[in-house]
């Protein structure tokens, strides 16, 4: 061969080699365009109907009268707005006017690309129940339990009538033993337990609703076990009372303050004297308050027996100063352990206590002033009834505040009791409410709830002391569900129990942190999850030997704020699957989700680093979409692999 044709060859070679990588390298630029995110998120769950859908691709596109059409579970199609488009193009939006009821939704959506083929595809998204108001007044801090509150009022009162009474009944059966002719008074004892046992069927049935209708809950945790006791000692005390033994009511009344001791915050701060301390104060302060109504009733019946009257209220005093005493250093000791003195102020739980602790100071002034009069005064017995009139109503209002207290969470001022160990498969999830970071694991019968928040200042981490509040519901995407029964299992720690329904889930929480943005949010769960490793390992596996690889990624801190714009990543993919948790191919906690025909999804979990992924595969079994979430951060990222279309 020629020099002149070995020179063309050459001179060929070099254009096709040229040629190729024109067009190799421009079949990425000319493929159909790619969906790169959306909102709702693909195969996810929202608390309520998003105003808009919106769809973001990797390039501008033209679009149809019909290009996004929304069906509900049953095929029929719902209102949707004219669709538009924004960002040069590359985004295309569509208004929803009308509310969508719980379930699920299919999204079908058709563009045109540069290329000029039509595209279309769809995918799903669930609505599940809105839920407000899980931070309290004024954002942030624990609510209180008002319901709970109220019935526990009832409780209190009942006990303190029933055990008050029957131990002021020494003071006027002494007085009759005296004067045979002063009117009898009829015990409250079988009152006080009967309005007892109402108000323990109430909570009873409270916590049977809060458990989604689920009555072993009276029978498979402490709550329901405390109350059974509660039951039980109320009933001994009804029965022997009307039975005319009332003397033997005094033990199961006592043994209702212990069960009230063993639920209490303060035994779950010191285990042991916690429940001995609330037990003696509740019981010492059921005794002051029971004592005196029985004593209110007996001046006010016997008002014109002063010598009797004043009988009753000298023994009642000496009582007093007793169980005075008693409810006064149990209480201190309490508070001591539950709410450290620099945030008495600044907590629910504390300003309740503070209200509580002027009530008690003013009804022993009350207390006070009665004896006075009684012992300095004989002649005033009238002005020592109003005052005891007075300080019995005062001392209803404690009652009502003790009830508060017991509803309050302490705010994270206690070391409170971790969650019980998963069973059977674990299912982790994890996303941003507002700049509360949410951790969900779910396995079978409870889902445990972690929220965290970043430090304030140069460096991030859980802050100190922080106060935060949960509330949710769970759902079936075809039927309504119920709410969670949360209970505290540390600082930042919430776990309920979960009636799982075969199928596709919706659960939806609302998490308030103080200082911090919260947010209502839901995650749509197929259940029960299978196991993801072997998934996850061939997954990795091929994007190891993906070569070069394009990704758009978009990061936030906060979901409440505007969501920012996608920035697009060409990089080997072997560098990028060095920075990622599963680089090696495993995972902590790894679980396989999938409605149905759908995407296969799969859970990580990386419990010591508060991190969660979740992972979408395409059809041959890559990573095809990525979202991580830590304490901090919500990380969305769309891969697009050299042999898209």
């Amino acid at each position: 061969m020629s020099a002149l044709a070995r020179g063309l060859v050459r001179a060929a070679a070099v254009l096709a080699a040229l040629a190729a990588l024109v067009l190799g390298g421009a079949g990425l630029a000319s493929a159909h365009p790619t969906l790169l995110f959306t909102d709702p998120a693909a195969d996810t769950a929202v608390s309520e109907t998003p105003e808009t859908i919106t769809l973001l691709f990797n390039e501008a596109v033209t679009i149809g009268p019909n290009a996004v059409t929304v069906l509900d579970g049953d095929g029929r199609a719902q209102s949707v707005g004219e669709s538009a488009t924004a960002q040069d193009g590359r985004a295309v939006t569509a208004a929803v006017p009308d509310p969508l009821p719980p379930g699920t939704y299919t999204v079908r959506w058709q563009v045109t690309g540069d290329d000029g083929d039509l595209v279309e595809q769809d995918f799903r998204f669930a609505v599940g129940i809105a839920l407000t108001g899980g931070g309290g007044a004024g954002g942030g801090g624990p609510s209180i339990s008002w319901l709970d509150a109220a019935l526990r009022w009832v409780l209190f009162a009942g006990v303190a009538l029933a055990l008050g009474g029957v131990i002021g009944e020494r003071f006027t059966c002494s007085a009759r033993a005296e004067n045979p002719a002063l009117p009898a008074l009829r015990s409250a004892a079988p009152a006080g337990a009967a309005v007892g046992l109402a108000a323990v069927a109430g909570l009873g049935i409270t916590l049977v609703a809060d458990a989604g209708g689920t009555v072993g809950a009276l029978w498979q945790g402490r709550a329901g076990e405390v109350l059974l006791v509660e039951a039980a000692g109320l009933l001994a005390a009804l029965l022997v009372a009307v039975a005319g033994r009332r003397g033997w009511a005094i033990a199961p009344l006592l043994l209702v303050a212990a069960a009230e001791g063993v639920r209490s915050h303060a035994q779950t701060a010191q285990p042991g004297w916690g429940a001995a301390l609330t037990g003696i104060h509740l019981a010492a302060a059921a005794i002051w308050v029971g004592a005196l109504l029985h004593t209110t009733r007996a001046v006010l019946v016997w008002r014109h027996e002063p010598a009797a009257a004043r009988w009753v209220l000298k023994g009642y005093m000496r009582l007093a100063a007793w169980v005075f005493a008693a409810v006064v250093v149990t209480g201190t000791l309490s508070a001591l352990l539950l709410v450290p003195l620099s945030r008495v102020v600044s907590t629910t739980y504390g300003q309740v206590l503070l209200v509580k602790l002027g009530l008690v100071t003013a009804g022993a002034g009350l207390a006070l002033t009665a004896r006075v009069l009684v012992m300095r005064a004989p002649g005033r017995l009238g002005a020592a009834a109003k005052t005891v009139r007075a300080e019995s109503a005062v001392l209803l209002v404690v009652l009502a505040a003790s009830a508060v207290l017991v509803s309050t969470p302490t705010v994270g001022a206690i070391s409170e009791p971790g969650p019980p160990p998963p069973q059977g498969p674990v299912l982790p999830l994890g996303t941003l409410a507002g700049q509360i970071g949410v951790s969900v694991t779910a396995s079978d019968g409870q889902v445990l709830v972690r929220l965290s928040t970043p430090r304030r200042g140069d460096y991030y981490a859980p802050e100190p002391d922080q106060d935060y509040a949960l509330t949710g519901r769970l759902d079936a995407t075809d039927a309504e569900g119920g709410p969670l029964s949360f209970r505290g299992c540390g600082r930042g720690c919430f776990v309920a129990p979960a009636a799982w329904t075969e199928g596709e889930n919706v659960l939806s929480l609302r998490a308030d942190a103080d200082g911090w943005s919260g947010g209502t949010v839901s995650e749509l769960i197929a259940w029960p999850p299978q196991p993801g490793a072997d998934d996850l390992t061939r997954a990795v596996s091929q994007l190891r030997t993906a070569g070069d690889i394009t990704v758009y990624e978009a990061v936030t801190s906060d979901t409440s704020a505007v969501a920012p714009d996608p920035q697009r990543l060409d990089l080997p993919a072997e560098f990028f699957l060095a920075q990622e948790p599963y680089a090696d191919g495993t995972a902590p906690q790894a679980a396989r989700i999938s409605g149905g025909a759908g995407p296969v999804r799969l859970a990580l979990g990386y419990p010591a680093a508060s991190m969660n992924v979740l992972l979408t595969l395409d059809e041959q079994g890559r990573i095809g979409e990525e979202t991580l979430t830590d304490a901090k951060h919500l990380v969305t990222r769309r891969f697009v692999y050299p042999d898209h279309e």
